[in-house]
């Protein structure tokens, strides 16, 4: 395919290398591209078009025959450049200036939410200056003013006192700060809590989400300083619990679902900027109709799947969510601004280091990614500073902390003066403990991990999250089951392979995704000796009896045998694997009576619920540290 993108920042520069990455894309145009988009890959080019002149766009994209139009920035996506590529017959990503509608006005967003009883702060919007005065004066609580129009990020205050708020309004309605942008203005209730960036691609009707990420807008260490663009992000975001990403899938399943009945379907990415205070529900902030910047440098280095199929899919209506896969690990971007951003700043100044950051992953490839923002390069082939956001800088690790050092090393490389960065991007993620790493061997449907992720969801697990899911068939239900919750999710094939060698490849994938604790739910195999000693203490197996008796059977045969036995109570068995089948230490059994007149099928039916609530159960005795490597001494 030869595809059209629009924009300039580094966003478009991480659309384009991941578009570039598609055996199915054959050039990647760059309208109007920055230094990086002209000079980063032999796939992409920059195109000497505005983003903005649509006219001059549609003419390239017929000239060259472009398959797929992509729109990266807001402002080309509210002057309607979806509707015009698609009515000259054009595949084009992105929502229509109807549906951009939830970006380009924010009384609009405010108002669509309100009539869709979608969370949000209290809130009024006015034209008239003196009205929004007597609301600001009558508030009772701390207020947030925002220009309602378009503001490229920056229209937003934050006022500590009343006498800040209005001189705030005096500012944005009268002064004309932000320009047309602040003809009419939303007055909103400030919330206080964490702030958590959801990025969901949508076709219309289907949500599928992304890994929630978390972006820092203010210019200095410890969130001091102007609001910016973005000097950073990481992802996956610790705030976003299983049990708030369900709740922030549903608000924006009922926002998609919301604009398809208004006559707008909403087709590309949808931004929820969410609130979460403490212990409460999440609340929207606003709506973004594309993807974030730089919230995009740390999500689309996750991507495992190819980016052009899901585009096509979301244009298509075709939008699955197990068409979207995640790897299992963690990024960190730290954006280089140049000094004085986001007041006056110099440019011009060349960027040396380049390419010793691309080299400085120790030969692990892709670890470490510089994204071009606000550069462009001279004739001699120099790198040159032509923005206030320069250059981000993307590391990957298997957890935040791990990402964040390969994203800070690749930062001390970079040669540009005067420059800033903040020294503290993802703070927040290394406060509390990190959440235990799950990994899953499964071969079946997997309807007890079903009930793990729903005890998630209900918080029942806050420590814990599912990180990787491995299974050695490639039709298993327990995959799908994953990639609909976001979790990267392989089979491995066995023909051929030993079993030492296929547990080993096995083992590497859970290792290269940081698990800590291996599940096996509905895994049809036998561990290697290997495997067992690798994973010793830290691997659960569920066994369908009360062990150890009826050990080393397995499905309907166990059960048959305990009928056969005469037992009047049977249930299922969490316990640690060792290399004697169903012999490893008992951590929890569940228990249900055999009725008379029981037949194998039945006995089944009562016992198979009872394994994911043991499953959850072991877990959380092995976060507490009553069982596991780290048990407790009594």
């Amino acid at each position: 395919m030869e595809v059209l993108l629009l924009g300039s920042g580094g966003r478009e520069h991480a659309i384009a290398l991941k578009l570039a990455e598609s055996s199915k894309v054959k050039h990647v145009h760059v309208a109007p591209g920055n230094g990086g988009t002209g000079t980063s890959h032999s796939k992409v080019s920059n195109l000497a078009i505005d983003s903005v002149d649509l006219p001059k766009l549609v003419a390239f994209a017929e000239e060259s025959k472009v398959d797929l139009v992509v729109v990266g920035p807001e402002a080309p996506l509210v002057i309607g450049a979806v509707d015009i590529f698609s009515a000259a017959g054009f595949p084009c990503f992105g929502p229509t200036a109807g549906a951009a509608m939830l970006e380009a006005s924010k009384a609009f967003s405010k108002d669509f939410m309100a009539r869709h009883d979608i969370p949000t702060a209290k809130y009024g919007n006015f034209t008239d200056y003196k009205d929004a005065v007597a609301f600001v004066e009558a508030a009772d609580f701390n207020v947030v003013i925002k220009a309602s129009g378009l503001a490229a990020g920056k229209g937003v205050l934050l006022p500590t006192s009343k006498e800040e708020a209005l001189a705030g309004l005096k500012e944005v309605m009268l002064d004309k700060a932000f320009g047309d942008a602040g003809n009419e203005v939303v007055v909103e209730q400030f919330l206080e809590g964490e702030e958590v960036s959801v990025l969901a691609f949508c076709d219309g009707k289907t949500v599928v989400l992304m890994p929630g990420a978390q972006d820092h807008k203010r210019a200095l260490d410890g969130d001091q300083g102007l609001n910016t663009g973005g000097m950073g992000a990481y992802a996956p975001a610790p705030i976003l619990t299983p049990a708030l990403r369900a709740k922030a899938q549903a608000i924006l399943q009922k926002s998609v679902d919301g604009m398809a009945a208004e006559g707008s379907p909403y087709q590309g990415v949808l931004y929820g900027g969410f609130m979460v205070p403490k212990g409460g529900m999440p609340l929207v902030l606003e709506y973004n109709c594309r993807f974030g910047d730089p919230e995009t440098q740390v999500l689309l280095p996750l991507l495992e799947s190819d980016l052009s199929d899901i585009f096509l899919a979301c244009i298509e209506r075709k939008l699955r969510p197990e068409m979207v896969r995640w790897k299992a690990m963690s990024a960190s971007t730290v954006v280089v601004a140049a000094k004085g951003y986001p007041e006056a700043y110099s440019k011009g100044m060349v960027i040396g280091g380049l390419d010793a950051v691309q080299a400085s992953d120790d030969g692990k490839a892709g670890l470490v990614t510089v994204y071009h923002a606000g550069t462009q390069t001279n004739v001699q082939g120099q790198v040159l500073a032509n923005g206030g956001r320069v250059l981000a800088v993307t590391g990957l690790g298997k957890d935040i902390p791990d990402s964040l050092a390969t994203a800070y090393a690749g930062v001390k490389l970079i040669q540009m003066d005067p420059c800033h960065y903040r020294s503290d991007i993802a703070q927040k993620a290394l406060r509390g403990p990190s959440p235990l790493r799950i990994g899953v061997l499964g071969s079946t449907r997997g309807s007890a991990l079903q009930m793990v992720l729903d005890a998630m969801e209900a918080d029942e697990l806050i420590g814990a999250r599912v990180v990787r899911v491995v299974s050695n068939k490639a039709d298993a239900g327990i995959l799908d089951r994953a990639r609909r919750y976001g979790i990267p999710a392989t089979s491995v094939l066995a023909k051929g392979k030993t079993r030492e060698d296929f547990d080993a490849e096995a083992s590497q994938l859970l290792e290269d995704a940081g698990v800590e604790l291996v599940l096996l739910i509905g895994y049809m195999r036998i561990l290697s000796a290997a495997f067992c000693r690798r994973w010793k203490d830290r691997c659960l197996n569920v066994h369908p009896s009360l062990l150890p008796d009826f050990a080393g059977g397995m499905d309907l045969d166990v059960h048959a045998a305990v009928i056969a036995a005469g037992r009047t109570e049977s249930g299922c068995t969490v316990h640690f694997v060792t290399e004697e089948v169903d012999a490893g230490p008992i951590v929890v059994q569940e228990h249900t009576a055999v009725m008379e007149g029981e037949t194998p099928e039945s006995l089944k039916a009562k016992v198979q619920p009872l394994e994911g609530v043991a499953f959850v159960k072991a877990i959380q005795k092995f976060i507490a540290g009553d069982v596991g490597p780290m048990k407790k001494s009594s």
